[in-house]
């Protein structure tokens, strides 16, 4: 893991002025007329943000702690206004609210920029897009150039900055790790779009595009190697078939792609279901430990555990908790559940409480139901639990979206049919 920068300061005695002293990558963005202001939380640490006059309170923090559907849900259930911004490494994502809704969104990845995005669409030609960013200066954005030139109207500037705030917004779900900043603040006035689809809508739509690279990314790893099948490329993608011919990774693949990495990965689970790209097995670099007779030993991997059923129906609980919340609703409707049993399961439900994370005190349930017979109260334990994830996905069906409550509905189906 690369080391991170530091900031040390160093404290003034006797009324005399303290230093900060910043390595040069913390120090590169930094000018004498931009000031900073600094936050404390001491002993722990303090925060330094700059000073614009519309700052009326922030919150940050990482997303090894809080996801990325976490820290959306606060800015829009509270319906926030103001600048959050996503950094890991070099890659820099800024989403602006205006009473909790996208308005507009800047990124350092260079398919998310606006020349790539109106390329990418059709509305200007490679050409005419690298004689506009020849014009651009500091006060004459890419924008202003291509609708100057006559290479774009106004309309379709527009609607090609629609797309990139929505795919900006929907690309922050691929991250997993990184911080976050929020700065509130009425943003300005100029520099706002209106995206047709609701906010809350985009957000279930992310959070399902989350879930896909989560589990392509375990599939196909950077380092997988990656050769051309028999079936010929498809228009368009001669460049990348032709830099497998030879043999390469999918990491080095993917340098070449411009997308996110859910079309990379969407594309190579087509591409190689399809017999066009054929992904093969990484070789094994350690060699395998010998017997004291000289033959090989197979050493197998340690095993990884599943999840028990138990531990499954909490997952969806937190899952319909979370729904629940991203839609602007109030996730305490599943507390009636616990405050009022089934008929029969009051003796199994009582003195547990919902988490913060919809989640429930599966050991207490079993203390609860425990009675010598071990068998059947294991059954009563994973009946109580199975009865409170039906009252909350009929609960939460009124608030949710239909394509998400058949998600969650379709989640309960599948762990209803591993139980029998």
């Amino acid at each position: 893991m690369a080391t991170r920068p530091k900031a040390t300061p160093r404290l003034g005695l006797s009324g005399e002025p303290g230093t900060l002293e910043l390595e040069r990558p913390l120090a590169a963005s930094l000018t004498p007329n931009r000031p900073l202001a600094a936050h404390f939380h001491s002993p722990e640490g303090m925060v330094l943000l700059r000073e614009p006059a519309n700052l009326t309170g922030f919150f940050a923090g990482s997303l090894s702690s809080l996801a990325v559907d976490e820290v959306l849900g606060h800015v829009i259930s509270g319906i926030r206004s103001g600048q959050l911004i996503f950094q890991h490494g070099m890659v820099q994502r800024t989403v602006t609210f205006r009473d909790g809704q996208p308005i507009f969104a800047v990124s350092s990845v260079h398919h998310e920029r606006l020349g790539a995005v109106v390329v990418q669409l059709g509305l200007v030609t490679p050409e005419q897009l690298h004689q506009a960013l020849g014009k651009v200066t500091p006060t004459l954005r890419i924008g202003a150039v291509l609708t100057r030139e006559g290479y774009l109207s106004e309309a379709n500037l527009y609607s090609a900055m629609t797309y990139l705030v929505r795919e900006v917004l929907l690309n922050l779900f691929e991250m997993s790790e990184g911080s976050f900043l929020f700065l509130e603040g009425r943003p300005p006035e100029g520099d706002s779009v209106k995206l047709q689809e609701r906010t809350k809508d985009l957000v279930l739509q992310g959070i399902k595009r989350g879930e896909v690279v989560a589990r392509l990314r375990k599939h196909f790893p950077d380092d997988t190697p990656v050769v051309v099948g028999a079936e010929p490329p498809p228009p368009g993608e001669e460049a990348l078939f032709a830099r497998a011919a030879t043999g390469t990774t999918l990491g080095a693949l993917r340098s070449l792609w411009e997308g996110s990495l859910f079309s990379f990965l969407t594309w190579v689970e087509e591409r190689s279901r399809d017999g066009a790209l054929v992904l093969q097995q990484k070789a094994s670099t350690p060699p395998l430990p010998r017997r004291a007779s000289g033959t090989f030993m197979v050493v197998p991997p340690p095993p990884v555990a599943p999840l028990s059923p138990e531990e499954r129906f909490n997952v969806l609980l937190a899952q319909i908790h979370t729904a629940i919340r991203l839609a602007g609703a109030n996730p305490d409707l599943l507390r009636g559940f616990l405050e009022s049993p089934q008929p029969g399961l009051e003796a199994a439900y009582e003195g547990v409480t919902l988490g913060p994370d919809g989640r429930v005190d599966v050991e207490r349930i079993r203390q609860n139901v425990s009675g010598g017979d071990e068998a059947l109260a294991r059954a009563m334990m994973l009946e109580a639990l199975d009865a409170f994830v039906s009252y909350a996905l009929f609960s939460a069906r009124n608030v949710l979206p239909g394509e998400m409550s058949e998600r969650l509905y379709r989640s309960y189906r599948d762990l209803q049919e591993g139980l029998s």
